[in-house]
């Protein structure tokens, strides 16, 4: 029986990993921040934070999540002395979020031990295909993002 390749079949059923491999993937980080003091949403944050000072409405923005929530983790972060706040020289209420000293070497800590599990368990998966995978999931991502923010304006009405 010949069966025909459904580009758009085998498309939906990567995406319907996505949630698996997200939720496999937060359980794994959880358990190796075990000690580290932080949360996998602290993490996140902090992570972008590390590439660049944002404020909180750009990290949100890039992490697609609510802006409220992202303050509360940013709050939290600067109460644990991970993050400072920056002035902002085109917004005083906007402060930009910046990793402090202690903030950096803690990501990098965690970034490394990350680093050295991926190597191990998937260490085997070459270049190209991290390359393939990356420009999908990045096409789906950006595909998606136009939905949300489309259905939002929908539902907000002119």
């Amino acid at each position: 029986m010949l069966v025909r390749f459904d580009k758009q079949e085998r498309l939906y059923k990567a995406i319907k990993l996505v949630r698996p491999v997200h939720l496999n993937v937060s359980r794994t980080i959880e358990k190796m921040l075990e000690g580290a003091g932080i949360t996998i949403a602290e993490r996140a944050v902090l992570e972008l934070i590390c590439e660049a000072p944002l404020t909180v409405p750009e990290a949100a923005r890039r992490l697609s999540m609510k802006r409220q929530f992202v303050q509360r983790i940013a709050a939290g972060l600067i109460g644990k002395g991970l993050i400072e706040k920056k002035p902002n020289p085109e917004h005083r209420r906007a402060y930009f979020c910046a990793p402090s000293p202690a903030g950096r070497d803690l990501f990098d800590a965690v970034h490394r031990r990350e680093l050295e599990m991926l190597h191990a368990v998937l260490g085997d998966i070459n270049q190209t295909e991290v390359v393939v995978a990356l420009r999908v999931l990045s096409r789906i991502d950006t595909a998606f993002a136009v939905l949300a923010r489309q259905a939002g304006e929908a539902q907000d009405g002119p």
